[in-house]
């Protein structure tokens, strides 16, 4: 994930940040780990195993990023680590996508946005909004929101998806065809109507 390079996460680097600082970061690594596994338990000791590791690698912690997105890093590979496991013992079906709207252009952008309010960045801001698309993350089957996870919460690419979890670039984008379709079915269902939709 692209952690916000924020002031307020970074430490002094003259000496390696103490287990009070890489604990500090605990609920929003958190935040993340239940989003993408779905699995409370689970959650808490990638977080745990995170925030043990960080701590016995303290040393290599130089403060060329923020302390957050170093933490997030971690708990980044581990979850790829687990995913890669457990979807190596289960593996994807690949489904076909043709019963879908044409919905996004070549691009894999909306083809119309799916809000009267120009700006994203406020309507992220709207609690009810992050409410609603947590809620519509839930429901996404499971390896579908994890696909998308990594791509839009992680910012992992396509190369990185089709090299960490086994699969083909064209799963990789069903999968994110999918995960936003369902995102946008739901989201409209709340009453996120795309622009021009009406009420």
């Amino acid at each position: 994930m692209r952690a916000p390079c924020d002031w307020r996460w970074r430490v002094n680097t003259d000496s390696p940040p103490d287990f009070a600082q890489l604990a500090g970061q605990r609920a929003y690594l958190l935040k993340i780990a239940r989003l993408q596994l779905r699995d409370e338990h689970l959650a808490e000791d990638m977080v745990s195993d995170t925030i043990t590791q960080a701590f016995e690698r303290r040393g290599s912690f130089r403060g060329h990023s923020s302390l957050r997105t170093w933490l997030t890093t971690i708990l980044k590979n581990r979850i790829v680590d687990h995913l890669r496991r457990s979807w190596r013992e289960q593996p994807l079906a690949t489904g076909n996508d043709e019963d879908f709207e044409p919905l996004f252009d070549r691009g894999g952008h909306w083809a119309q946005a799916p809000s009267a309010i120009p700006d994203p960045e406020q309507l992220c801001a709207q609690d009810h909004f992050l409410a609603a698309v947590r809620a519509c993350m839930d429901k996404l089957p499971p390896r579908i929101a994890q696909v998308f996870v990594l791509r839009e919460v992680f910012g992992s690419d396509t190369a990185e998806l089709c090299k960490d979890l086994g699969l083909t670039a064209s799963n990789v984008w069903v999968q994110l065809y999918r995960a936003r379709m369902m995102l946008r079915a739901c989201l409209e269902k709340g009453g996120f109507k795309p622009a021009g939709a009406g009420a």
